[in-house]
């Protein structure tokens, strides 16, 4: 199993434990940046489009418009998304299902950007429940998302914590290289050591079944904020072709609540 933990500020920008990491993109300046969402619960679905700012700057993207954004599934259906807010393209007919792959077009400054997603089956989240555990030599209070791994390796997930409203900008995942078949019960420990669940904190825990690529390209982003992953760590590994930083990704949605006593 690899598990990780970092933080996400913002659309793009990136820090890990407690201290913030600036993502440094070699000559990345004036790229397209494309984050687009296609899951199994009901649209619409967004897809994002913008563009780095100086080299040496906040890994911030402004949205762009007038891009021709379109996503069709393995069987036929396609939707060209209509521009709601500058850079923010939404579907309104489109249908994620489970094992449909999806592929999505983006033409925007006379170039074309592409990634395909395949949906995985959905695994049930069995429950959560709150666990004492040590962080950092502390005593902390932790949500523990508890579900039974299929039998046969290649499935991959991640976790977004929501508490009393509010998103935890931890991130956290793993796959099923030392868990599979098996009943998984990792605790969603947060990286500031004076970070905890209290008493009467609501907890909605989100479960996505993620695909390989996507889980390749939270690990590379980790690799690159922890500044081991090489020479390309600063870089991460889009499933974007045409040159573009981001993802794309066709994943199941699902979430489990929990009141902290």
């Amino acid at each position: 199993m690899r598990y990780r933990i970092l933080v996400v500020l913002g659309w793009v920008s990136l820090a890990a434990c407690q201290k913030v990491i600036d993502l440094h993109l070699n000559n990345e300046s004036g790229k397209y940046v494309i984050e687009g969402n296609i899951t199994d619960l009901p649209g619409p679905y967004q897809v994002k489009v913008g563009k780095t700012g100086e080299v040496n700057a906040d890994y911030v993207a402004s949205g762009v418009s007038g891009a021709n954004v379109s996503v069709r599934d393995d069987i036929g259906n396609l939707e060209v998304l209509k521009e709601v807010q500058p850079g923010i393209y939404q579907s309104s007919v489109l249908q994620g299902v489970e094992g449909r792959t999806y592929y999505l077009d983006v033409a925007v400054g006379g170039k074309n950007y592409t990634a395909s997603s395949t949906m995985p089956h959905r695994v049930g989240l069995d429950s959560l429940y709150i666990v004492d555990v040590y962080n950092f030599s502390k005593m902390v209070k932790a949500v523990v998302p508890v579900f039974t791994d299929p039998a046969g390796q290649g499935n991959s997930y991640r976790f977004n914590e929501t508490i009393n409203g509010v998103l935890d900008k931890s991130l956290f995942y793993q796959n099923d290289d030392y868990t599979d078949g098996r009943t998984s019960s990792f605790s969603l420990l947060r990286p500031d050591p004076d970070s905890t669940l209290h008493v009467n904190d609501k907890v909605d825990v989100e479960m996505q079944c993620i695909d390989k690529a996507m889980y390749k390209y939270w690990f590379s982003v980790d690799q690159s904020s922890l500044g081991d992953g090489g020479t390309l760590a600063s870089n991460p590994v889009t499933n974007i072709s045409g040159v573009a930083l981001g993802y794309f990704s066709a994943h199941t949605s699902q979430t489990k609540s929990i009141l902290v006593k």
